[in-house]
């Protein structure tokens, strides 16, 4: 599971269309429902095994401590039937696939890179945008329609020097940065949430020498295995080393692409025609993300 997605900057931000917040919207509710359900799922799992390190405690002739571990097993249980239920992953997933689509067909649009170049009025071109928003499936309130908004136009119409400095300082770097701020996130908490299972896997295995040589009514060799495997189970479920190696690779396909429109001849007769192909090549690039995102949520479906 990835990060949470940071706001677009302010400028990106005044670009994009409204099916853009109402996606992003969207797939941050599910992203908040799957990790706090998930959070109090393996949470609950965890309480359960610590009861079972209890002495017995006995109620009008019933030891009711085992009784409370199997009311945390039935919350966990609750929790995990609600994740199967309501699948909040695949509303994360979807909901973060149209918007990283959404914002890939705009920016192609206001710097007129393929399919949608040629003039700043271009028909064409806006019936290709609206024709593409149209098929990607997002959340938006019903009967509304995509739409082109002023600001977009307005950076369309710009000469194409204006369009190339925007570009590559708040799409290109900005992306650029954030991936490589993802990746230092990533493996910080990584060798973080490691050092944790080391320190239960080898206090586990103190414990367990305890128990069998001087301790063996200790009875708490499972609650350090269900704390070992509650850790490693969040930490397969975030997926901090595969995102780091991602992101950074990620990063260096944009230095590449960074380099490449940095060298394009602004002034050559050519420049519009280069400049479509290489911005809509570039754009391709960063979309690799999302299209990750929707064989993610049609995995889950």
């Amino acid at each position: 599971m990835a990060p949470r997605q940071d706001p677009p900057r302010r400028r990106e931000a005044d670009l994009l269309p409204d099916p853009f917040w109402a996606a992003d919207r969207a797939s941050l509710r599910g992203q908040d429902y799957a990790l706090h359900w998930y959070r109090w799922q393996l949470g609950l799992t965890l309480l359960a095994a610590l009861f079972g390190v209890f002495p017995a405690h006995k109620v009008g002739g019933f030891n009711i401590v085992p009784l409370l571990s199997v009311a945390c097993f039935l919350g966990a249980g609750g929790f995990a039937l609600a994740l199967h239920r309501r699948a909040p992953q695949e509303q994360w997933y979807q909901g973060r696939s149209a918007a990283e689509s959404l914002k890939t067909l705009t920016w192609k649009y206001v710097v007129r890179a393929r399919p949608f170049e040629g003039a700043a009025e271009a028909p064409l071109a806006d019936k290709r945008f609206l024709d593409a928003v149209r098929d990607i499936p997002h959340p938006a309130p019903d009967g509304a329609e995509p739409e082109i908004t002023r600001k977009m136009r307005d950076e369309r119409r710009k000469p194409l020097r204006q369009r190339h400095e925007l570009y590559l300082t708040e799409r290109v770097y900005a992306q650029r940065t954030w991936y490589l701020s993802r990746a230092d996130e990533c493996d910080h908490k990584s060798h973080v949430w490691g050092l944790w299972i080391a320190v239960m896997f080898l206090v586990g295995i103190v414990v367990a020498v305890l128990e069998a040589r001087y301790y063996p009514s200790l009875r708490a060799l499972g609650l350090f295995s269900a704390g070992a495997a509650t850790v490693t189970a969040w930490t397969q479920l975030k997926q901090f080393r595969p995102l780091a190696s991602a992101y950074r690779l990620a990063a260096g396909e944009l230095d590449r692409t960074a380099t490449r429109l940095t060298r394009l001849d602004l002034t050559g007769t050519d420049a519009e025609e280069s400049w479509s192909r290489l911005a809509g090549e570039a754009e391709d690039a960063i979309s690799r993300e999302h299209i990750v995102w929707r064989a993610r949520s049609q995995h889950r479906g």
